[in-house]
């Protein structure tokens, strides 16, 4: 038995000795991106684009709900081998102050890269005879809690910079909580609510078919995509800057060597001009940083959403 406990000793500090190689010898297996609900789109052009650098498959696996939080969940628990990552979103920035959790997201991740990011929009039926944000003040100011607005619930990111605004611009507007980004746009676009705050993708073809009217991006610049829309700092209200983005994270103790190898792989495949083009197509603008800065980031979007919290004075848990 002495002998075995030496031998796996041996083979252990071997590995460490030569952590390079180990790390060319994977990955031997198939490799899993956990999406917490959030569109897949980009997920999913990682995942094929991967295949061939990797030599392996890599399947997306989606768990949605609770504003990211089952997926997340799901990506903090599983096994830290290199095999299983979690697709991360803003949303992990802003559920902390909503939902008591069964995972940290600094502690129990280990974040590779910054994948893509982008704003929220503010979004306005086409009945209602509003152009840009002072022409809303006005009227929700004359008619105090008669104008409603639709987003996801309690805990993301497009609900949460709805409320900063109104907050900021002290308007008594009602919010609509949906289940999912599209039920609140399917209402909106019927006319059933006023106003919505949505991720920028899911607003971009209903503005384009003149079914929404885009007043303000949460973004400190102008999307690309959207070009037209000011920002909502550049129409007076400095406080209402958000960023909802994608990341790639790995359970914490996944090895070193592999959250870098993984990180190269990921910040030379968005160096490509033809994946870079495709991801603008989805409406973000593509990142890619080092696992210390994309986890700075992380750091630092906590902290800015905690202060969005306080702003807008919404219930938290």
């Amino acid at each position: 038995m002495k002998l075995k406990a030496l031998g796996a000793t041996v083979f252990v500090l071997h590995c460490v000795g030569v952590t390079a190689a180990c790390a060319q010898a994977y990955p031997a297996k198939s490799i899993r991106f956990i999406t917490v609900g959030a569109d897949d789109a980009l997920p999913r052009l990682l995942a094929r684009e991967l295949v061939p650098v990797l030599g392996q498959q890599v399947y997306v696996e989606d768990h949605p709900g609770a504003s990211g939080t089952i997926g997340a969940e799901v990506g903090a628990r599983a096994p830290a081998d290199g095999y299983h990552f979690l697709i991360s979103t803003g949303s992990l920035a802003v559920t902390p102050y909503f939902y008591k959790l069964n995972y940290d997201i600094l502690r129990d991740f280990e974040h590779v890269s910054l994948l893509a990011t982008t704003a929220f929009v503010l979004l306005a039926h086409p009945s209602l005879p509003v152009t840009k944000l002072a022409d809303l003040v006005s009227m929700a100011r004359s008619k105090p809690g008669q104008l409603n607005y639709a987003s996801t619930s309690a805990g993301s990111g497009p609900m949460l910079t709805g409320e900063l605004f109104m907050a900021s611009a002290k308007l008594k507007v009602v919010h609509v909580p949906y289940k999912s980004i599209i039920a609140a746009m399917t209402d909106m676009v019927a006319g059933q609510v006023h106003l919505s705050s949505v991720v920028t993708p899911s607003a971009v073809a209903q503005v384009r078919a003149g079914r929404a009217r885009a007043l303000a991006v949460s973004t400190a610049q102008r999307v690309g995509v959207l070009p037209e829309v000011p920002t909502y700092a550049e129409q007076g209200y400095p406080q209402v800057v958000t960023t909802a983005w994608y990341g790639l994270s790995a359970p914490a103790k996944t090895p070193a060597a592999i959250v870098a190898r993984m990180n190269t792989v990921i910040v030379n495949t968005l160096a490509s001009a033809a994946v870079r083009e495709r991801i603008a197509s989805f409406a973000l603008d593509p990142a890619g940083n080092t696992p210390a800065e994309f986890t700075s980031f992380i750091k630092a979007d906590l902290a800015k959403w905690g202060e969005a919290v306080k702003v807008a004075n919404v219930s938290t848990n």
